[in-house]
C-alpha cells in the first residue's frame, strides 16, 4: 500500500500474465480470467446454485466454484470473481505448492469491503491488478477514455475501474463517496 492509503500493482498478476502471454501469445482485450485459471493454472472453474458465498477454491482438488446467480447478474462481476479466487491460488496456496489448505471462502460483503481481512483484501489487489493490468490502464486514461468506458474496455464493472483508477491515482475520487 502506498502512503496514500492506496493500493499498488500486485508483481505476482503482472508475472503470471507474462507467464500466459509467453505460453500462449499477446492478449487483445479484457485478460482471459477463464484460460488463466484453466488452461495455464490447470484448475477446473464451476458455478452453482448450491453456494451462498460469492467464490469458493478448493485448493487440494483445484476447485473454483462461482456463485451462478451472481456470474448470471453481471460478467464483470463473475470475472472478479475468479480472478480474486486465482489470487488466493497464487498468493496463499503458491499454485498448490503450499500443501493443501482448507477451502478458501469468500462472501460478496468480504470482496466488497475495503476494510476486510488481510487474505481478502490481498486476493482483492490480485484481482484488480489480473484484469486490469496498470500500463494498459494509464494508457486508457491517457487516452482520454473515462472510468465506464474504461471498464467495458477491460471487462470488468465500473466499480472495479473506479477502484483501479483511485489506487493508480488517476483520480482523487474515492470509490463510494459523494463527489
Amino acid at each position: 500500500m502506498n502512503p496514500h492509503g492506496r493500493r499498488e500493482s500486485d508483481p505476482r498478476a503482472q508475472h503470471l500474465l507474462a507467464r500466459f502471454t509467453l505460453r500462449f501469445g499477446k492478449i487483445t482485450g479484457p485478460v482471459p480470467v477463464d484460460a488463466v485459471a484453466r488452461d495455464l493454472l490447470g484448475l477446473f472453474v464451476m458455478e452453482s446454485d448450491d453456494i451462498q458465498v460469492s467464490g469458493l477454491l478448493v485448493p487440494d482438488r483445484r476447485y473454483v466454484y462461482l456463485n451462478a446467480r451472481e456470474a448470471r447478474e453481471s460478467e464483470g462481476r463473475r470475472r472478479f470473481t475468479l480472478a480474486h479466487e486465482i489470487g488466493h491460488w497464487v498468493c496463499q496456496c503458491d499454485e498448490g505448492r503450499a500443501g493443501s489448505p482448507e477451502p478458501i471462502l469468500c462472501r460478496e460483503s468480504d470482496m466488497a469491503s475495503r476494510t476486510g481481512g488481510a487474505l481478502e483484501r490481498e486476493a482483492n489487489n490480485f484481482a484488480a491488478s489480473l484484469l486490469m493490468p496498470e500500463q494498459g490502464v494509464r494508457q486508457a486514461a491517457a487516452d482520454g477514455l473515462d472510468v465506464e468506458a474504461a471498464a467495458e474496455l477491460f471487462g470488468v464493472s465500473d466499480i472495479a475501474m473506479e477502484w483501479r483508477y483511485f489506487n493508480l491515482e488517476i483520480t482523487d475520487a474515492r470509490p463510494g463517496r459523494e463527489r
